[in-house]
């Protein structure tokens, strides 16, 4: 087995054992998506340049919602900070009686740079994945996502609860620009290098033990049908010529000579089945003098007397056949168990009692991250699950944009984070161009922004506007209701395909509303639900897994908590 090297190792263990910080740029390359040229692409990334992209309406023929908002104090700042990751926090939904719980602390950063201190922006689930969006900070507007892939999470365990600083301690101990992080990293080189034979034979060992296993799993399930095949044919026959059986047939289980007749039968079997009326008529009927019509019954009766015991000779040799494989497998299986015990012995040696070196290598091996990216302020990654692809808006201003802006949305292939598109286009409206700062899709592939605010000036509105975002075109108009808004900031817009409704999130304030009728227009004052915390923190983003339990991204310190129910 090749030994690792120092520079084999990823680039952030490299740069982490040479003392090199990797450098920060303010100049963003051309695309005004990468932070450094090197990043760029060969092949530009393809653009969709647009001039007002937002349709042409009139603020009188929006509908101001004005239902009755929940009992709710909105937080502008003075947010908690949570010191102490040992805590499991609660926090409770007073509307609807569900409750948020700690599910996993984060580190200060993913070690993509020497400028991260726990600023995370933006959660997705999807894609059998968790991406979070890192920012090096507000002004800085450079950040990196960072995919997680779900059943690698799984397999080391974070799924389960109790290991909600697994993440944090592990990138903590490996921070690359710390003195004592390096020396970690060092630490980690040398296990990898010492147990690189004993983790390839595990992984070959592995990889034949479930192939094993399921031929045993197989195995078992083909005995087990063919077994329910016998059990069928032999009840059909029961049922249908039980009378006949007890009329003809010696059924006297007590009597020598039919025990003997069965045992000669069994013998029989592996040869062939008789098909003689004397093998199966009781004593006291003698074949020939019945009728020529009870004859053809007889044999009608025989015939399908046959066929039941031919398949149970069938089942027979089958079960005997397979279960001699089964038992090669299960010797198998008790051989690759002892080999991958004695390795992982050998691993174990080598971590010496430091389990973080193994908990770091699960890590590695299931994180991707991008490189340092424009992500603007950061609350727009988002998800559409008509294409699989992220998107994220360089929204490097806050508020509106001046007429001579554009809004820049960056297209991503989800599983590679490569940037397949660029969109660029104005939102213009009564003279002036609206910055987008969040953005969702729904299933459809529709896209949707959401502001904090309404027409006409109106208070405590929230305005969704609904498009689409083509390779050739892109195109942008307002839902028909306006939202009564019960939260503060502007945090975060996302979907939940298993409700089908768009989310719009404030701090501790998360509000939805069903997709299919804020389309039509037709909203009723039933139809916008109201989720309101007491968390007293900072909210950022809200996504959502394959049930529609919601996950929320917390700061300070960056934490992930999962709803109990169904967010609705």
């Amino acid at each position: 087995m090749k030994k690792l090297t120092k520079i084999a190792l990823t680039a952030v263990a490299a740069l982490s054992l040479v003392g090199v910080s990797t450098p920060i740029m303010s100049t963003h390359a051309d695309s005004n998506f990468f932070v450094h040229n090197w990043d760029e692409p060969k092949n530009p990334i393809p653009q969709t340049d647009q001039g007002n992209a937002m349709q042409n309406y009139n603020d009188n023929d929006l509908q101001v919602m004005r239902n009755k908002l929940p009992k709710f104090k909105p937080r502008w700042g003075h947010y908690k900070h949570v010191r102490n990751t040992n805590e499991f926090h609660t926090y409770n939904d007073s509307a609807n009686g569900n409750s948020l719980i700690t599910k996993w602390y984060l580190p200060t950063g993913f070690n993509v740079s020497p400028e991260e201190h726990g600023n995370y922006q933006g959660i997705v689930m999807a894609n059998n994945s968790i991406y979070l969006l890192e920012s090096m900070g507000t002004g800085a507007n450079q950040g990196a996502i960072i995919r997680f892939k779900l059943d690698a999470l799984e397999k080391m365990g974070m799924m389960d609860n109790g290991n909600q600083n697994l993440l944090l301690n592990i990138f903590s101990y490996f921070n690359p620009y710390t003195d004592q992080g390096r020396q970690n990293n060092q630490q980690f080189v040398d296990y990898i290098n010492a147990t690189a034979d004993s983790r390839a034979d595990m992984k070959k060992s592995t990889s034949q033990l479930q192939k094993a296993q399921t031929e045993v799993k197989n195995g078992k399930d083909v005995i087990n049908k063919s077994a329910e095949n016998y059990r069928k044919v032999s009840r059909a026959y029961k049922h249908k010529y039980a009378k006949e059986i007890k009329k003809y047939f010696n059924v006297d289980k007590n009597n020598d000579r039919v025990r003997n007749n069965r045992k000669q039968d069994m013998k029989k079997q592996n040869h062939k089945i008789s098909n003689n009326p004397k093998d199966y008529l009781a004593k006291s009927i003698n074949f020939k003098q019945l009728s020529k019509a009870e004859q053809r019954k007889v044999r009608k009766l025989i015939s399908a007397r046959v066929a039941v015991k031919k398949t149970f000779h069938e089942y027979k040799f089958l079960r005997d056949k397979v279960y001699k494989q089964i038992d090669q497998s299960k010797a198998k299986i008790t051989t690759l168990q002892q080999k991958i015990s004695s390795d992982q012995d050998q691993i174990n040696k080598a971590q010496n009692g430091n389990q973080l070196l193994g908990q770091y290598e699960a890590v590695t091996d299931s994180v991707e991250a991008s490189p340092l990216i424009n992500i603007g302020h950061g609350q727009t990654m988002s998800y559409n699950p008509a294409n699989n692809h992220l998107y994220l808006a360089q929204d490097d201003k806050m508020g509106d944009f001046s007429n001579d802006d554009k809004n820049q949305i960056t297209e991503l292939d989800a599983d590679t984070l490569q940037p397949v598109h660029q969109y660029s286009f104005k939102l213009m409206h009564n003279g002036k161009n609206l910055g987008l700062h969040t953005l969702a899709f729904d299933k459809q592939g529709r896209a949707y922004i959401g502001v904090h605010s309404g027409p006409n000036g109106v208070k405590k509105a929230y305005s969704l506007y609904i498009g689409s975002l083509n390779n050739d075109k892109v195109s942008f108009k307002p839902a028909k209701q306006v939202i009564h808004w019960a939260g503060s900031w502007n945090q975060n817009l996302t979907y939940n395909p298993v409700t089908d409704r768009i989310y719009m999130v404030s701090n501790d304030m998360v509000t939805s509303v069903p997709v299919d009728k804020l389309n039509a227009g037709t909203l009723k004052s039933k139809d916008v639900h109201y989720n309101a915390f007491n968390s007293g923190r900072e909210w950022e983003g809200l996504t959502f897994d394959g049930e529609g339990h919601a996950y929320a991204l917390l700061l300070w310190r960056g934490e992930i908590l999962r709803s109990d129910y169904v967010l609705e």
